[in-house]
């Protein structure tokens, strides 16, 4: 029972973070799920699954309210966006746990510092 709040919690969390930061919510979920008992890949790629509904959501509910935050002309981006999406699915089985948690890592510091 104690798992199931902690749960809701998190992906509440991951929803605002989500909401606010735009795919913020893996940084909530991967430890989340952790946390809660499921290890390695399997939480990067449940984090995943968590995250586009939640990211298809915010991108719905942007326009739908006529804010201007989104550039919807401006693309270029999505192609690439895509194919990486695409490749980093199929690399991920072949890359050790160790190693995906060492980008992972590198990833969330990365962006902390630029935050800064």
């Amino acid at each position: 029972m104690r798992k199931k709040w902690w749960g809701l919690l998190g992906g509440f969390g991951a929803g605002v973070i989500n909401g606010l930061l735009g795919a913020g919510g893996g940084m909530v979920v991967v430890p989340l799920l952790s946390a809660l008992g499921v290890r390695g890949k399997k939480s990067h790629a449940t984090a995943l699954m968590v995250i586009v509904p939640l990211s298809l959501v915010s991108a719905v509910l942007y326009p739908l309210r006529r804010q201007r935050q989104m550039c919807i002309r401006d693309r270029p981006w999505l192609p690439g966006s895509l194919l990486g999406a695409y490749l980093g699915s199929r690399l991920m089985p072949k890359i050790s746990t160790g190693w995906l948690k060492l980008v992972f890592g590198g990833l969330m510091l990365w962006g902390g510092i630029r935050l800064l």
